[in-house]
């Protein structure tokens, strides 16, 4: 697969994970975290996907093989990072996969979708190389996180972050949203290729991943990220 300069299409991946069942979207899915991100939020759970230069650089026909590989999931989350700053490579991606798997998928952002209603996060470009992603996309989750507002919410890590579904395939999830049933699905915590601890989900509670760098350290195991790009 090539970019519309006939150079290969490719995607810089800070991890990825499958199956990774309903911590990231309903049913067994695989999960591709991006490397790169502007916002940096405070209390994020993922710092070490910040630094754009980080990360592996792969190519996306490489990522859509390991993804058709796997017979055991129901869909795709993209998640970083930022997504939308690698829009295009992820929709080179949905594009290949899907000529093979009808699989569902769900991206993260912490862009706004138009319209926003919280003054949080900055509103997507939806000329640019992001409308071609959202095209691909069944449920988008959008907003940053913001550590003052964080809640318990179905894999959402603060009460400004919405569930918003671009398609009818997730659509009978959003009934959930305000109601007894928006409560958070978990973490799961798996070892990476490098013997490292790795989590995936939305934390209950504000400052997990503090807590869990200390507790770590406490048994000399160093998580922090590098905090360069």
């Amino acid at each position: 697969m090539t970019d519309v300069c006939g150079a290969p299409a490719m995607l810089r991946v800070a991890h990825r994970a499958a199956p990774i069942e309903a911590a990231l979207g309903p049913g067994r899915r695989a999960v591709i975290w991006v490397q790169g991100c502007a916002s940096r939020c405070a209390g994020c759970i993922a710092p070490e996907a910040w630094d754009p230069a980080a990360g592996a650089l792969e190519p996306v026909d490489q990522v859509a093989g390991w993804l058709l590989a796997r017979p055991d999931i129901e869909g795709v989350t993209l998640s970083g990072g930022e997504p939308m700053l690698q829009a295009a490579g992820l929709a080179a991606l949905i594009r290949h996969v899907r000529r093979r798997r009808d699989l569902g998928v769900i991206c993260y952002t912490g862009f706004v979708m138009p319209p926003p209603d919280s003054p949080h996060g900055v509103p997507l470009d939806l000329d640019g190389p992001a409308a071609d992603l959202l095209a691909r996309v069944d449920l988008l989750i959008d907003g940053p996180y913001v550590e003052s507002l964080h809640a318990d919410l179905l894999w959402r890590g603060s009460g400004n972050q919405r569930l918003i579904a671009l398609t009818d395939r997730y659509r009978d999830l959003l009934p959930a949203v305000g109601s007894r049933d928006d409560s958070g699905a978990g973490l799961v915590c798996s070892v990476d290729a490098e013997g490292g601890p790795h989590l995936a989900g939305v934390p209950s509670e504000a400052g997990f991943r503090r807590r869990f760098e200390a507790l770590l350290a406490d048994r000399g195991v160093d998580l922090k990220p590098v905090r360069g790009g």
